[in-house]
């Protein structure tokens, strides 16, 4: 069994040097299959001159770097990166290192706990241990977001938008060759074709840290946010709800 690690990058050239070096320390000292796809969002810095750099002096990590030319949005480039992974499982997570490579093992644990294809990383529930919090009114204008996701696509879900969640490959597949939010509210809609086609998620507790440099505008990106959120159950009209699909068990370590 193997994991694909996607980090979706837009001008990421000082932290991805290393959030590379630390997810792949950390994957290859758990002793199982690994690759780290990095997908550039039309980044006008050396990011992909990162990777490259990366992928020279490592030579033992498989890594690749994919683009496709322009800034197309994270939801794109979280899209285009899990389509073309090949592991196994698929772990997208933010180049911020928000939270640590480490909760993997976490969440996998929680999947196979809960018998669920899809596990995310969860930063308001009572056992989550938030070690930097936002600032005051990042984390206000989150929660009333969430609570109209809630209201809209996912209700029972604390947190979307986590930027750390594991698909298995039947999963990812089935899920993000339906999705077609390109902004920032992919996650959202993520979920919500998970719920319609039946996949059962677990929320899970972890540890996070907030990270300077967010590439969200509150004002701008918010209101891009809820327009995306407000389509989303019009894209997915046809989209009949199913029964469960039988889960593929994550694999063990």
């Amino acid at each position: 069994m193997s994991v694909s690690i996607i980090i979706p990058a837009y001008n990421e050239e000082s932290r991805l040097p290393t959030t590379l070096v630390c997810t792949a320390e950390y994957f290859a000292g758990r002793g199982e299959a690994f690759d780290l796809v990095v997908v550039d969002d039309g980044s006008r810095d050396a990011t992909a001159q990162v990777v490259a750099d990366f992928a020279r002096t490592h030579p033992q990590v498989p890594v690749q770097c994919l683009s496709y030319g322009g800034n197309r949005g994270k939801g794109y480039a979280v899209r285009y990166g899990v389509l073309r992974a090949r592991g196994d499982l698929r772990l997208f997570c933010d180049a911020d290192l928000a939270t640590p490579p480490e909760e993997y093992e976490v969440v996998l644990a929680a999947m196979r706990d809960l018998n669920a294809d899809i596990g995310i990383g969860s930063r308001p529930l009572r056992e989550s241990h938030l070690l930097v919090h936002q600032p005051w009114y990042r984390e206000m204008l989150g929660r009333g977001f969430n609570k109209i996701v809630q209201m809209l696509a996912v209700p029972g879900i604390n947190d979307t938008q986590c930027g750390f969640k594991i698909f298995t490959a039947s999963a990812a597949q089935e899920v993000f060759s339906r999705c077609r939010v390109d902004g920032f509210a992919f996650d959202a809609e993520a979920l919500y074709v998970a719920r319609k086609l039946g996949y059962a998620i677990a929320e899970v507790p972890i540890r996070w840290s907030h990270k300077a440099g967010s590439k969200v505008d509150m004002m701008r990106d918010g209101l891009k946010m809820l327009r995306e959120l407000a389509a989303i159950r019009h894209l997915h009209r046809r989209l009949k709800t199913i029964a469960a699909p039988a889960p593929a068990e994550p694999p063990h370590p």
